[in-house]
Order: structure tokens, then sequence, then C-alpha cells
């Protein structure tokens, strides 16, 4: 899918749209947090490894949602949404290594100093992951700068989206429990459905406020078809990673990694139940030309975006639980 540029009227300046003003907002959040987080590394893990998280997840999820067939419509601001999204995604994972060896030397920024630090954090999976993760970013941003080439864009984009989401498979239990290959396929299974998940409902947000008539029937009906084929890796992938993971039910209630999973399936049940609603009686009211159910399926989604934000923070800290104990 290639970006399309936007024409301005009357050669006055454009005005900053919602995209825009989530990116200049982004920064100003990064660069707090950071100066925040370098004063308190432990807390700065958390947030840095959580931001690092949740732009890629919604860079990935955004680049699968434009490469679907029939979700073109109303590209360009979905386009600058996912190019923020992508640089944010570079420009936290990198952030991220720092944090990493200050964490291992256990001083501070001092820590950033030291040669053995830096060479444990180096030489773990994070550094693997850090530079899969890039990579993925900046194969999206190519895509959305290759113009008279929608294959060739469209493949590099969903490879960049795959690259991204793949990264998160180099630190965290899907390492560390067996068999490897089946751990690893039902995780790459479900991070790949949450970040579509998440994405999508993102990407569905921006391109309703444009779309409009037979634009946004086609758009609605072409989300519908994709969010079942993502429910469905997302339920297999997750039900195969509980079973991987925790060796008897007892390990849901009497382990810290069981006690986040279960208020990580609670949320994402309460949002499963608004998103069920949504496709069953709004979306076939909005396909038929309903104004009003066109707005509180806008307003349905927006709250949906806040559930999803919620279930990929949770994820966070459920990758540092050992399913173990």
């Amino acid at each position: 899918m290639t970006a399309t540029p936007v024409p301005s009227r009357g050669g006055a300046p454009s005005r900053p749209g919602t995209p825009d003003l989530i990116a200049a907002a982004t920064g100003v959040v990064v660069a707090a947090l950071t100066a925040a987080s370098l004063l308190a590394v432990q807390f700065g893990i958390y947030v840095i490894n959580g931001f690092a998280l949740t732009t890629a997840v919604l860079a990935a999820g955004l680049a699968l949602f434009v490469g679907v067939p029939g979700m073109g419509i109303a590209t360009v601001p979905v386009q600058r949404l996912l190019l923020a999204a992508a640089v944010a995604a570079f420009a936290a994972a990198l952030l991220t290594l720092p944090f990493a060896v200050m964490n291992v030397d256990g001083r501070g920024l001092v820590g950033l100093g030291d040669g053995l630090a830096r060479d444990v954090a180096l030489r773990s999976g994070r550094y693997e992951g850090v530079l899969t993760r890039c990579a993925g970013a900046v194969m999206i941003v190519l895509a959305l700068r290759t113009v008279g080439r929608p294959r060739l864009a469209r493949g590099l984009q969903l490879a960049g989206a795959v690259l991204v989401v793949g990264s998160l498979l180099f630190t965290g239990h899907a390492r560390t429990h067996g068999p490897l290959a089946l751990t690893l396929t039902c995780a790459l299974l479900h991070a790949v459905a949450a970040a579509g998940w998440f994405g999508g409902v993102v990407g569905l947000g921006v391109a309703l406020r444009s779309a409009r008539g037979d634009d946004a029937a086609r758009l609605l009906a072409g989300f519908a078809r994709w969010m079942t084929g993502v429910l469905v890796l997302l339920v297999a992938g997750g039900v195969g990673l509980a079973l991987l993971c925790l060796s008897e039910p007892s390990g849901l209630v009497h382990t810290a990694y069981g006690q986040v999973l279960l208020v990580k399936l609670a949320v994402v049940g309460g949002v499963l139940v608004l998103s069920s609603a949504n496709h069953r009686r709004l979306v076939p009211l909005a396909v038929r030309g309903r104004a009003d159910a066109v707005s509180a399926l806008r307003l349905n989604v927006a709250v949906e975006q806040i559930g999803l934000l919620a279930v990929v923070l949770i994820t966070d800290v459920l990758m540092r639980q050992n399913p173990g104990g």
C-alpha cells in the first residue's frame, strides 16, 4: 500500500491532523518520561518497556491493517499514524538498551560506563530483539515511502510487521518453556493477532473519521471479516501458551504469572464483549447507512482502544513473571 500525498488547498498551510498531534504529544511525553526515568531507573524500566511494547504493537497492527485488502479507504490519515508509530517504535526500542545496561549494573546512570554491564546487555536476547524490531520499523517506513510499486510496498509492510511482532519473542517466558518450536509458534500467533486487533481498532477509529457512505460500509464489512480471523488466532495462540506455560490449573491462582494472566483475561473478556456487540449489532446497522449507528460505533471503538491499551500494558507485566512460581 503506497502513501498518497495530501494536496494543499489554495496554497494555504495545511492544518495538523490527529496523527500529527498524536506524534507531537508522544514526543513531549517521551521526553518527560525519559527524564524522570533516568532519575529512577526501576521506574524507568517499566515505563520505557511499556512504551516500547505499546508502540511496537501499534506499528505492527496498523501495518497489518493497512495491508489488508479493503482497508485502503482514508489511507492518508492512517498511514500518517503508522509512520509516527513506526518511528516511535524504532526510537523506543533503542531507548530500552541503556535501561537494560543500568538494570544489570544497578547504579543508575553511572552504570552506563560499566563495560561488563554493557557486554551482558548486548549479548542478551533483548539486544537481538531490539535489532529485529528496528529492522521491522525501517521496513514499514520504507514501504510507506515506496511510490508506484504497490506489491513491493505491501510486501515490505507486512514483512516489517512480522519482524516487529517477532522481536517480542526474543525475551520472556516464550524462550524458557518447551517444546520451544511449539511455544514460539503459539506466541507468534498470539502476538500477531493481538497486534492486528489493537492496530485494527485504532486504524478503524481513524479511518471512520473521514469515511462516509459506501466507503464506510465497505470499510466496516472488511474490518468485520478481518476481526473474525484475528480473534480465532488470538484465542488459539493464547490457549496454547497457557497450556504450555502452566504446569497445572492451580497455577492460575497460586503463581504471580497466573494471577496477572487472570487480570488480563478479565480485561480481554470485557473488550471482547464490547467488540462482539459492535460487530453483531452496530456494524450491520452502520453498513446499511444508519448514521446513529456509525456515531455509536465511533464511541465504542474509542472505548475498545482504551481497553486494548490496558491489555498491552498488562501483557508487559505478564512477560516479566515466571510461570513456574
